[in-house]
Order: C-alpha cells, then structure tokens, then sequence
C-alpha cells in the first residue's frame, strides 16, 4: 500500500505496462454507515469480480485466466481486510504481469469494475485532486506537537519543546515575581508555537487546522495566532501532549468528516440558490454536461456512485445524455456506460473543482449540477 497518493504514484500507476495482458481494476465501497457486517461488501464485491470474469472472457482464454487469477487474490484480500478508519478500497492486479497495488482511503469511492490495458486510476485522480489536508496542533504550557492528516494517513512533522521553568514555593513578592515569570516564558513558548506552524503553512499549505489540547492553553495560543491561520481553525479538541498518533488521527478523522458534511450542505444549498435566481449555477445533469461542453464549470456538483449512460463525441469530447450526432463538431457520437464519469474527468482537465456528495441515497438526486464560471 502506498504512503501517499499523490501525483506521481498516480501517475507511475496510470502508465505501467502490462505488455498486451489485461490488468483487472476494482473500486469498492466499504464504509461501515452503508455496510456495517463484512458479509455486506463482500456480497457486493463478488458481484463486482464476476464482472470483470465476464469482461475477461470476450478477451479470449489467456485473459480469462489471468483474470481468474486476479479475482481470487482479490477475494482473498477482501476478506481478509479490517477496515480500520477508510471507506473505499482500490485494488490494481495483472497475474500475467506481476502487479497488484491496494490503496485504502478515508473516502469513499464508486463501486466500479473495469478490465483494460492499464490501471483505471480515474477515481482515484478525483480523489487526490480535491481532497483537503488537515494539520493538528497539540499544544500546553511547554510543549507542541504538530501532525499532518491527508487521505486518511498521519505524519508527525516537529517536536517544539521550550523550558518553561517550574513551580516553587516561595511565597511572598519572590512568588509573585517568579509567577509572572512562568508566564512569560509560557507567552513566548506559545508565540514561538504559532511561528511555527505559520512557517509550515507556507511550506506545505493545509487546507484545515485543528488545535488540541488543555482547553485554557488552547484559547490562549489561538488568541496570539496570525490571521491566516485563525481562518483555517475548524475544530478545538481537549487532547492530551500525550496522546497516540492512532489517537490524534480517530479524533483529527472525525472532525474531518463533519467539515465534509457540512461543505456538501453548503455546496448544495449555494447550488440551489443560485439556480433559483437564474445567476451563476444550474441544476440538472444536460445544463451541466452543457456548461462543460463550454467550459463554464467552476464548480462540478455529483453524487458518489451516480450512473448515468450516455454519449461522446471521439473527435471533439462533446458529451451529452442522448443524440447520435455531436452537437458541437457534428461528428458521430459513440455510447458511453457512464457520462457522469466522463464528466469529472472532462472537469479535472478544465481545472474545475468535482464536488462528489457522499451522502446521496441513491435516488434521483435534485443536486447534480454545476457552479459556473460565467
């Protein structure tokens, strides 16, 4: 499994070789909220293999056997897997070849099952390129610890240790004087704290910050932060200096998970309102395909695991629900099985931004839509 999915694992993974034998690709997802027993996705994921046996099988036996091959280790993976914190499994594996790649992530993915020449990574380059970082700062009244959580993964980057002197007991003025020299030192230690992280912030720039710790000292150090990073602030957790690098990532995790749901809420209602006052959106899955056809997507709004059938044009990239002819070059168009996946990748190439609602039901959603540009 790799350490991060960034670009270039990506990009090694999408251009890997099989020389000519298939490579079976399967996206499943596995969070608990939709199955809660293990049995739950391993029924949906043996639905899956059996596609990728059938689409083995048109390739004649060579590929059917490679891919047999490919789906037991793939069954075999599944349960074996504890789910820990994720919710969506990528598996990449050519038998023919000697490739298998696992990637775990903390979101989920749709459910998907292709046989091909090379890895399908679409899903996962969708994943990458709009997912958020997280940084987490636990601070007291001597030391900090800062750690970065992207894509389900911890890393923890600096230890900041200043010595802030200790108690005594003297009374009287001494006490008084020393009193207010801790508290000096306690001042400087946490303004060097926030030096620190702002330093970081201009070096790996996270898109969220979490601050940790005994809650007093947390209100002091956000006081004294710098403005740029005050606006990052999503979350304030009572957390020990002592606390586990497994620890940090459940809690970091969990405030992930409601910044996302509260971005969906957000995105959709902006969504709604703006197609309501005919300004800058529009709802609907062709006034969307239309405006990409245009390139006037700022903002790509989908449900997770929304398919829809339709069509492309293999000359110009055109796409439509229906129409054997390409509206925009008139070229022949060809079926695709599934125009919303198009889409995103259509999206990606224009730079625009894929919002992916993770909490449809998976009926006809009123959601799917688009922010414009113009």
């Amino acid at each position: 499994m790799p350490d991060t999915i960034d670009r270039p694992f990506l990009r090694k993974l999408a251009e890997w070789t099989s020389n000519g034998a298939p490579v079976s690709t399967l996206y499943l997802d596995v969070d608990g909220r939709r199955y809660p027993r293990k049995q739950d996705y391993l029924v949906r994921a043996e639905q899956l293999v059996n596609h990728l046996k059938r689409d083995a099988a048109a390739r004649g036996r060579p590929a059917s056997t490679s891919v047999a091959r490919d789906v037991q280790r793939m069954m075999d993976w599944f349960t074996a897997l504890e789910r820990g914190p994720y919710r969506g499994v990528a598996l990449f594996s050519c038998s023919e070849a000697g490739l298998w790649e696992e990637v775990l992530t903390p979101r989920s993915m749709p459910d998907r099952a292709v046989v091909a020449d090379h890895p399908y990574v679409l899903p996962l380059e969708a994943l990458a390129e709009t997912y958020e970082t997280f940084c987490t700062v636990l601070v007291d009244r001597e030391k900090a610890r800062i750690f970065l959580v992207k894509m389900g993964r911890i890393r923890e980057e600096t230890d900041v240790f200043d010595d802030v002197p200790g108690q005594h007991d003297q009374g009287g003025r001494s006490q008084a004087r020393y009193q207010r020299h801790i508290e000096d030192h306690v001042v400087r230690h946490l303004r060097h704290v926030g030096g620190v992280v702002l330093r970081y912030l201009d070096r790996v720039h996270f898109d969220h910050l979490i601050l940790g710790g005994p809650e007093e000292v947390v209100a002091e150090f956000e006081r004294g932060l710098h403005d740029y990073l005050k606006r990052r602030i999503v979350a304030r957790l009572i957390l020990p200096m002592t606390a586990s690098a497994a620890e940090v990532l459940e809690r970091s995790l969990e405030v992930e998970e409601q910044v996302e749901a509260q971005q969906e809420r957000e995105v959709v209602e902006r969504l709604r309102a703006e197609a309501a006052a005919g300004r800058h959106a529009v709802l609907g899955l062709d006034p969307a395909l239309q405006a990409l056809n245009e390139a006037r997507v700022d903002t790509l709004v989908v449900p997770l695991g929304m398919v829809v059938e339709g069509v492309r044009c293999p000359k110009c990239g055109w796409l439509g629900t229906s129409g054997r002819t390409c509206k925009a070059c008139g070229g022949r168009t060809e079926r695709v099985g599934n125009v919303v996946e198009d889409a995103v990748a259509k999206a990606l190439l224009q730079s625009s931004r894929v919002e992916t609602l993770s909490t449809w039901n998976g009926g006809q959603p009123s959601e799917v839509g688009a922010l414009l540009r113009f």
